[in-house]
């Protein structure tokens, strides 16, 4: 940190960081008071309260290994797919109605058996089903 005494402002925030598990974050915290009254002591504790307080309020969102999978169905099974996705929290990105329902949805690799199978509760069946891409998927979660 640019002015601030050696130790006082980066490590305690990265200690508060790596004590909490994360990763890819960014934390910027902004003091603007200067001076010298806090003291190197006083500076830490400012440093790590600020960052402490400011992840107790953070939303956080984790990203995991997934696909877009297109899945066809038939109209009638278009009410359980929903629930099922909506109870999961899988994403809808895309419906496209032609004879069949085409849905394409973004699932986790362990969602895509799940949805293809459709052992749960026999909600819908999947008529044909293609992975489109692969890519990672954020999920909103509770830390």
């Amino acid at each position: 940190m640019i002015g601030e005494p050696s130790g006082t402002a980066g490590m305690p925030i990265l200690n508060v960081i790596t004590s909490n598990g994360l990763t890819n974050i960014l934390v910027i915290v902004t003091r603007y008071f200067g001076g010298i009254l806090l003291g190197t002591g006083g500076l830490v504790k400012a440093y790590t309260n600020a960052t402490f307080e400011t992840l107790k309020k953070a939303d956080f969102i984790t990203e995991k290994y997934g696909m877009e999978l297109k899945i066809k169905i038939n109209y009638q099974e278009l009410e359980g797919l929903k629930y099922f996705c909506k109870k999961n929290d899988i994403n809808i990105i895309k419906l496209d109605y032609t004879n069949y329902i085409e849905c394409v949805l973004e699932v986790l690799k362990e969602e895509k058996d799940k949805i293809i199978e459709n052992t749960d509760n026999k909600q819908f069946k999947v008529l044909e089903y293609e992975i489109i891409k692969e890519k990672n998927i954020r999920k909103n979660t509770e830390k």
